[in-house]
């Protein structure tokens, strides 16, 4: 009985040794699974943060290329950036640009973002703008700038001037327009309309037509620059077209005459039709081929006295044949029937009045310009019937545009690349960098 007592004893304790060790067997186990929790939580912990840093990193550098080039997000290459992806796109139907920096390691993925935006996104502001005098010779119908919607019409912008605007039969101020010459319509299909109090009609002017607008300067609003930096805006421009020189014999005001020496483009017209031709050939071919991107030609730049009389655009054409055309330092002539789309900027920089008579010394629209002005201060002339889509900018200061004849001026912002300009430095949107 003893030895049963003794052998059952001996089987219990041998039964709880067991049970003890297996109890401290877990209790390592568990911690040491505690521990490799612990160790692969704080490597996960070590990998996040080292992804944030790589992802924060790689947009830094990308942020810091884009305000140091002013170029679009999507135009420039990342490659400097190797610590993370960086991918950029444009918001759709916005000048918004997102710009996305990915570090991974396996599975784990760290992004960040940052958006931008152009500080170029003004334009013309109205159907016509100048920074001098203009001058109309009879009565126009002027198709207006819708501008900011107040109430259940439009403060409507027509005519924005640095001068006078003056008038011989008054203007009309119609409505805004679509690409087919049709009165715009909202997204729900009524008519967009201007309030009465943005809408001329005479020669009393409303807030439609702007006149005496101190410290004008056209340039910085079309091309982001100031008037004096315009070599950085003409270094943008897609084509220039350079005048070859030409002299007049202007009176010496002693009974003789002297020679002046002036830069004509030569055939301006027939050049700006290649372009125009050019583009529609790229647009049809973009249309007839999935994928293929349109070369287009948008920002013309003319150094020189131009005669733009045979462009041959039609009536109603695509925005993307459009051309923002700066004619620099030169006489600007129209005589006949012509349409022209885009932005046509008259830019008068450093032209003397000797100069300019000495223009018209060598233009055949001088007879005709005479008897309206001092042929010095007028380096604008029209004579004919001319209709365009996209707005007139005369960059004048000191002198006097001055149009005669059938004129339709109608504003259209598709037609002078308004919301996509190249020009102007690209700025960050403070308060949007995004950590994922």
């Amino acid at each position: 009985m003893n030895m049963n007592m003794k052998m059952e004893q001996g089987f219990s304790t041998l039964l709880i040794t067991v049970v003890i060790s297996l109890i401290m067997a877990l209790y390592v186990f568990s911690l040491l699974s505690v521990e490799l929790f612990n160790s692969k939580k704080t490597q996960n912990i070590i990998i996040s943060q080292e992804l944030k840093s790589m992802s924060a990193s790689g947009l830094q550098c990308a942020v810091d290329i884009i305000l140091r080039s002013g170029q679009k997000p999507t135009s420039i290459d990342y490659k400097l950036c190797v610590d993370a992806v960086i991918t950029a796109i444009q918001i759709p139907a916005t000048s918004t640009y997102k710009v996305t920096s990915t570090a991974t390691d396996d599975d784990a993925e760290s992004t960040m973002s940052q958006l931008f935006t152009s500080s170029s996104m003004n334009g013309p502001q109205a159907t016509i703008s100048s920074s001098g005098t203009i001058k109309f010779i009879g009565s126009y119908d002027v198709f207006p700038f819708e501008g900011a919607k107040e109430g259940n019409g439009y403060n409507c912008s027509a005519i924005r001037s640095g001068k006078k605007v003056i008038t011989e039969g008054g203007i009309i101020v119609k409505y805004p327009i679509d690409d087919d010459w049709k009165q715009k319509k909202e997204a729900d299909g009524t008519l967009v309309k201007c309030n009465s109090s943005h809408q001329t009609v005479g020669s009393i002017y409303k807030k439609d037509i702007v006149e005496n607008i101190a410290d004008m300067d056209l340039f910085k609003e079309n091309f982001a620059v100031d008037r004096d930096n315009w070599q950085e805006a003409k270094n943008l421009f897609d084509e220039i077209i350079l005048g070859t020189e030409e002299v007049a014999n202007l009176p010496d005001g002693k009974g003789g005459s002297k020679p002046v020496v002036v830069s004509v483009a030569k055939n301006c017209a027939s050049k700006i039709n290649e372009i125009i031709e050019r583009n529609r050939a790229e647009q049809k071919k973009a249309d007839e081929h999935q994928g293929y991107e349109a070369q287009l030609t948008r920002y013309v730049w003319v150094e020189g006295a131009c005669d733009l009389s045979g462009v041959g655009s039609g009536r109603v054409e695509p925005n993307e044949i459009a051309l923002t055309l700066v004619v620099k330092d030169g006489l600007l002539t129209v005589k006949g029937n012509i349409s022209f789309h885009g932005n046509l900027y008259l830019f008068d920089y450093e032209m003397t009045d000797e100069q300019l008579l000495a223009f018209w010394e060598l233009n055949s629209l001088k007879s005709e310009a005479s008897p309206w002005g001092d042929l010095s201060k007028k380096p604008f002339f029209f004579n004919g019937a001319f209709e365009s889509q996209g707005a007139f900018t005369f960059d004048s200061p000191n002198r006097i545009c001055t149009i005669r004849g059938a004129f339709t001026p109608g504003y259209s912002k598709g037609k002078v690349d308004y919301e996509e300009s190249r020009f102007g430095k690209t700025v960050m949107l403070e308060g949007s960098w995004h950590d994922f």
